[in-house]
C-alpha cells in the first residue's frame, strides 16, 4: 500500500507515538530489530488512535459510536475503498502482514463499549471486556512477530488479559474520574473519587483479587513465548514483566490506589532487563512445545470468543 519513503515516514512516526504514549513497549521493542519494531509500532498507533476517538472528551457519545462504527464496517468490507488514513492503515496490516480482522473487529466492539458510562458488575464482563480492548491485540502481534504456532494464540490471549488487567487496577482513580468503573463491584464511580475508608478497603481487596488473576495470566502468557521466532521472544518477555511489575509496586504500596496512578522508573526498568538476562539467555534457546500445554480453564470467562479455545 505504501511506497517506500511514505512506508519509512510512517514507520517513523509510528515509532515516536509509541515512545512518547507507550513508553513500556516501547522499552521491549527495542529488543525486536527495527522491521519487526515498526510494524508493531504502527500496530500500536492504529489501536491508540482508536482509543482516543472513544475517550475525546470534545464529541458525543453518538458522534464516537458513529465514527467507530464507520471505521469498523469499512475495515470488516474487503471491497472497501474507503480514503480514510486510519482505514487504509488497518487494511495494509491486515493485507501485508496478517493482521486477524475479526480481532480488529472485537477491539472497537470494547472501544465502542468504553463510549458510555462502564459499570461491570462480574468477572465474566471484566474478562470479555480485557479480551476485547487488549486480548485482541496478542492476537493481532502474533503474525507480527512471525508467529505461525495456532496454540500460541492462547497464550497471546492470556498475557493481554493479564496486561489489561494490570491496567483496570493502577487506573482506578482516574477510570472513575470519567464515570467508568471496570472492577466487578457495586460502588458507585462518584463515591471512588472521594472514597471512604471501608470503600478504600473494599476496592484494595478487589484490586488483589485481580492482580492474583493476572499472575495467573501472566505465567501462562510467559510459558507460552517458546513459541514465538527466537528473534521475538526477549522483547515481548521485557514487555510481560515490565507491565507485571505496575501490579507488583502496587502491591508493595499497599495498594493505596486512591492516590493515582502507579507508575515503574525507568531505572526500576533498566534493573528488571539486567536482572532477566540469565532466564532470557535459557528462553531464547528452548525448543518450541510440540504439543498444546494451554490450561483451558483460564478461558473459563472468554470460550465464545475468537481463538479463545485454540
Amino acid at each position: 500500500m505504501d511506497s517506500p519513503t511514505s512506508g519509512e515516514t510512517q514507520g517513523q512516526d509510528a515509532l515516536t507515538t509509541l515512545a512518547q504514549h507507550g513508553k513500556t513497549f516501547y522499552w521491549a521493542s527495542l529488543f525486536l530489530g527495527r522491521a519487526r519494531a515498526i510494524t508493531a509500532a504502527r500496530l500500536y498507533r492504529c489501536c491508540r488512535i482508536l482509543d482516543d476517538i472513544a475517550d475525546n472528551q470534545e464529541s458525543s457519545v453518538d458522534q464516537k459510536r458513529a465514527r467507530l462504527e464507520r471505521i469498523r464496517q469499512s475495515i470488516s468490507d474487503p471491497t472497501s475503498t474507503s480514503q480514510d488514513n486510519l482505514v487504509m492503515e488497518w487494511q495494509y496490516l491486515i493485507q501485508e502482514h496478517g493482521v486477524d480482522v475479526r480481532a480488529v473487529e472485537a477491539l472497537i466492539d470494547g472501544l465502542i463499549q468504553d463510549t458510555e458510562p462502564v459499570l461491570l458488575t462480574e468477572q465474566r464482563a471484566l474478562e470479555q471486556y480485557c479480551y476485547r480492548v487488549a486480548a485482541t491485540v496478542g492476537i493481532m502481534m502474533c503474525p507480527v512477530l512471525g508467529v505461525t504456532s495456532r496454540p500460541a494464540l492462547a497464550h497471546a490471549i492470556d498475557l493481554g488479559l493479564a496486561m489489561q488487567l494490570t491496567n483496570v487496577c493502577r487506573d482506578v482513580l482516574e477510570d472513575a474520574q470519567m464515570g467508568r468503573r471496570y472492577l466487578p463491584l457495586t460502588i458507585p464511580p462518584a463515591d471512588l473519587v472521594d472514597p471512604s475508608e471501608c470503600d478504600r478497603e473494599t476496592v484494595s481487596q478487589s484490586i488483589e483479587k485481580q492482580l492474583n488473576r493476572a499472575e495467573e495470566l501472566y505465567q501462562s502468557g510467559i510459558q507460552g513465548l517458546s513459541y514465538l521466532p527466537r528473534g521475538s521472544r526477549i522483547s515481548i518477555y521485557l514487555a510481560a514483566i515490565l507491565y507485571r511489575a505496575i501490579g507488583r509496586q502496587l502491591q508493595t504500596t499497599q495498594i493505596q490506589w486512591w492516590r493515582g496512578r502507579t507508575v515503574v522508573s525507568m531505572a526500576r526498568k533498566c534493573l528488571l532487563t539486567l536482572q532477566s538476562i540469565p532466564f532470557l539467555i535459557t528462553l531464547v534457546f528452548r525448543s518450541a512445545p510440540t504439543t498444546a500445554c494451554h490450561q483451558v480453564d483460564l478461558h473459563r470467562h472468554i470460550r465464545d470468543l475468537p481463538h479463545a479455545n485454540s
